[in-house]
């Protein structure tokens, strides 16, 4: 019995002993394995995953038992950085597009005359004003300012204005002696007889010379501009908008509005083709006009192109062919207006254009609308019109009266007239620019 327990003693010894000698081994592989990934943590800079999920704070926790060298993770982690860049390209883009969109563009250009659609608001002003024959060219310098200010992505409203530098004061284009206001009729012969005989019949103060309103101070103006972006996609941009123009001065004040809607068509698109309808709000209105905004409709359609010489040089050509929609209330007519072109030279932000607006359809602007010396039904849509240095003088009088004593007949001495006194409406318009543009 006592040999049977000590073997059954000395069996569970060894099996203590076997135990405790397994376990300080598990004990020192694991201090290694500790120690060895120590080494690794410090030498190598890896990170483990709680590390990587601390530091990086938007990845999930790794699942207990996944290899910190596992090649999925390697796989991950180059995803996760290529598409960290890819958002960071695409925010950076955005931001560019944003500061882009709400640049505030200022502009500052010196023009050669003021001329819009193939309307002169200034050279054949200047004729009228200065009894000079109508010209294709004749300088009318103005300084067209302007500011384009970005309120939404969508939104944009423009500042411009037209400030004449030349020819600004009136002056007294008829030459009469004696009248009783501006533009008036002649009254010399009227008191002719009366003067003969010592005698002064009507009071100086009142009925003398007057300058008639012609200067270009008249037509110094400014207008607002609002655009509104309403649509992009395949079938191209839609926009929509007013402009409204007023002359500064009360007397006479010229005023025109018009709404618009715009579409970028997404055909050619290295032309940039743009066609757009122009409504004027008010045409009947009793605004002084040269003919321009009396029209009911407007529509052009515009090709552009850049040439990219150099990072800084440009050349640009564009042009616009306009069409018209009763021109005014009276005469009712339709067609092509205008084909205005231009060629635009820029350097960094300096530009250098020459523009030429061609009237295909002079019927439109044979009107007393454009021309206030067009009266009567048979001198119209006869693309002529009195030559402004033919109409006044004491040389013109002298003209006139001769004619009126070689022919008695009234139709004869009208023919004769306007024979000598017309000259043709000039198709072409030719103007330059020379301009500064920034963006703020």
């Amino acid at each position: 019995m006592i040999l049977i327990l000590l073997c059954i003693s000395s069996s569970y010894a060894q099996v203590g002993t076997d135990s405790r000698q397994h376990g300080e081994s598990d004990k020192k592989q694991k201090g290694k394995l500790i120690k060895s990934s120590d080494k690794n943590t410090k030498g190598n800079q890896k990170r483990t995953p709680l590390q990587k999920n601390k530091i990086d704070g938007n990845r999930p926790v790794r699942l207990a038992g996944t290899s910190i060298d596992s090649p999925d993770d390697d796989d991950d982690e180059e995803m996760d950085s290529l598409q960290d860049t890819s958002m960071t390209e695409i925010k950076r883009n955005q931001l560019e597009d944003e500061d882009e969109d709400e640049e505030i563009i200022v502009n500052v250009e010196l023009m050669s005359d003021f001329v819009f659609r193939g309307n002169t608001f200034g050279s054949e002003s200047i004729s009228q004003r200065d009894n000079v024959k109508y010209s294709s060219f004749l300088p009318a310098y103005t300084f067209q300012p302007s500011i384009e200010i970005p309120i939404t992505k969508r939104l944009t409203i423009e500042f411009w204005f037209n400030l004449f530098l030349t020819h600004k004061g009136d002056r007294d284009s008829d030459q009469r002696f004696l009248q009783a206001g501006p533009g008036g009729p002649e009254l010399l012969n009227y008191y002719q007889p009366y003067l003969n005989q010592g005698v002064l019949p009507f009071d100086p103060r009142s009925v003398h010379q007057f300058k008639e309103e012609n200067g270009l101070k008249w037509d110094d103006g400014g207008e607002i501009l609002a655009d509104y972006k309403l649509s992009e996609s395949k079938f191209g941009k839609f926009s929509t908008g007013f402009f409204s123009y007023n002359a500064f001065l009360p007397k006479n004040r010229f005023s025109w509005t018009q709404v618009y809607i715009a579409w970028e068509i997404p055909f050619l698109t290295s032309l940039n083709p743009k066609l757009s309808f122009f409504k004027t709000t008010d045409p009947g209105n009793d605004s002084p006009t040269t003919g321009i905004n009396k029209g009911w409709g407007y529509i052009p359609f515009e090709l552009t192109h850049e040439f990219k010489i150099t990072q800084k040089l440009k050349i640009t050509p564009a042009t616009s062919v306009g069409y018209i929609i009763r021109n005014n209330p009276q005469d009712n007519l339709s067609g092509f207006s205008d084909i205005t072109s231009n060629l635009k030279l820029e350097y960094d932000d300096f530009y250098l254009t020459a523009n030429m607006a061609y009237r295909p359809n002079l019927e439109i602007y044979d009107s007393s609308y454009f021309f206030d010396n067009i009266t009567t039904s048979d001198s119209m849509r006869d693309g002529r019109t009195i030559d402004p240095a033919k109409q006044y003088g004491a040389l013109n009088n002298s003209v006139r009266d001769v004619i009126n004593q070689n022919f008695s007949d009234p139709l004869v001495q009208k023919f004769i007239l306007e024979s000598y006194q017309s000259q043709h409406i000039k198709r072409e318009i030719y103007y330059f620019s020379f301009g500064y543009s920034k963006g703020i």
